[in-house]
């Protein structure tokens, strides 16, 4: 399957002249090369943008930052903690980490307080999704993946393509933009010939641009009609504004919702998905611009929380409106040269939010089917990529299933009852519920086996 496999092996050392260049310095990508290091490759770690953690006050209207700092909250699951476990890291991140046993449904616009709540496990609470933060984690796996004697980080190094000898050129202006058209390439400012390329760059991914040049490869970029847009909600008098904050709350509105997802500092991070164009009346999230539109919007759908958002119209004005894609390609891979991982080879909507955890499984999953061919790379690349794209396709179609269920079938009765029903079902007759199936939907922790 496309899943871990159940033992961990030993780390083994790989022959010292065998480079690993990862280009994205993202979650999956410092990921990855944090276990590529531990089995003893040389890392090349690549980064188009400046390093975010420096000049903070000097880049704050940078969009790359502003990208890791302000995105949208990350759900952690088990099979993220497991890829951390592996890297040593998992006890570190659960320390920043709130845990959400549920979700708590508002649809009333009377009352700030939730009208149900809906708990992931009906019998078992620890059984439960964690809010972290993007940037914490990813500092965190940058910082320890920097302390590797084996490893190179280097920002400003922006891939242009990889060219048939499997020479990655790069341009290090640190603006990240090509300079190439499509069958015209310029050799770049900085040139390695690693022996694996793993494009972790993201839903844009310029190694995936190569891959599509070099290899027979089918590839599917599709952007739905919605966007979101982050708002927040501060803490209370260093108190969580909303109850219940051991929740994932949702403000569902039929064709769109609104999240918020607890911090560790007793805020929440909100997020409104909704049309980014006007539909049936509704104003689409670009098509609100003014105060005045601003607040007739929020005090329309939203009205109930805006007493504990007290800078909503600022954050409405400041905080970007950004689509949401989803990628679909294959193979990940081109022999044994190159391969994708994490949002390069399945970009999602991360409305099953699974899209970080995907993206460690597919590291840890690399890692352990590397073991399995005693480090042998021929074997273990195009291995990897056959075993590993169905569960990345299957992840990525459930994220879109499940943002029907989160904007409009959690506030419905029916939905309410059937859930009840079900873990009352389990509870008493175990035997005769599936358990990798809840409400229609793989539960997470199976959906990495999904085909």
């Amino acid at each position: 399957t496309g899943g871990p496999r159940e033992s961990s092996r030993p780390h083994m050392s790989a022959p010292q002249d065998q480079q690993v260049a990862v280009v994205g310095c993202g979650l999956a990508g410092c990921m990855t090369g944090m276990l590529f290091a531990k089995r003893g490759f040389r890392v090349i770690l690549t980064e188009k943008n400046e390093d975010w953690r420096q000049n903070e006050e000097e880049m704050k209207d940078d969009l790359h930052r502003n990208n890791i700092k302000r995105s949208i909250n990350l759900a952690l699951s088990h099979r993220g903690r497991s890829a951390l476990k592996q890297i040593g890291l998992e006890e570190e991140v659960m320390r920043f980490a709130v845990p959400m046993v549920g979700r708590a449904i508002h649809t009333s616009k009377s009352s700030l307080d939730a009208d149900a709540f809906q708990p992931y496990d009906e019998n078992d609470p620890s059984n439960c999704i964690y809010s972290v933060s993007r940037e914490r984690l990813n500092n965190l796996l940058l910082e320890r993946l920097e302390a590797q004697p084996n490893v190179t980080v280097l920002f400003k190094h922006s891939l242009t393509h990889i060219d048939r000898k499997g020479v990655a050129h790069f341009e290090t202006t640190g603006s990240g933009d090509s300079v190439n058209t499509y069958n015209d390439y310029r050799k770049g400012t900085y040139q390695i010939q690693p022996r694996l390329i793993v494009g972790a760059d993201g839903a844009y991914s310029v190694v995936r641009e190569s891959l599509l040049r070099l290899n027979l490869t089918n590839f599917k970029r599709k952007y739905i009609s919605h966007g979101y847009k982050e708002l927040t909600i501060p803490a209370k008098d260093d108190k969580f504004a909303l109850k219940n904050h051991n929740a994932l709350h949702i403000w569902p509105r039929g064709s769109f919702m609104m999240i918020a997802l607890p911090n560790p500092d007793k805020s929440f991070t909100a997020t409104i998905f909704a049309p980014l164009h006007t539909e049936n009346g509704v104003p689409g999230l670009k098509d609100i611009n003014s105060e005045d539109e601003i607040k007739k919007y929020m005090g329309t759908h939203f009205p109930d929380v805006l007493p504990v958002m007290p800078d909503y119209v600022s954050d409405f004005k400041q905080n970007p409106t950004s689509p949401l894609v989803t990628v679909e390609v294959s193979p990940w891979n081109y022999k044994d040269k190159i391969v994708l991982l994490g949002d390069s080879a399945h970009a999602m909507v991360p409305f099953y939010g699974q899209g970080m955890n995907a993206a460690f499984e597919d590291c840890l999953f690399l890692d352990e089917v590397l073991a399995s061919c005693g480090g042998n790379l021929e074997k273990a690349i195009p291995q990897f990529a056959a075993e590993r794209e169905p569960a990345g396709r299957g992840i990525a179609e459930l994220s879109m299933g499940n943002y029907l269920e989160m904007r409009h079938h959690t506030g419905s009765t029916l939905f309410l009852l059937r859930k009840k029903t079900r873990g009352s079902t389990e509870l008493c007759f175990p035997h005769l519920v599936d358990p990798t199936v809840q409400d229609g939907h793989l539960h997470e922790d199976t959906v990495s086996c999904c085909h």
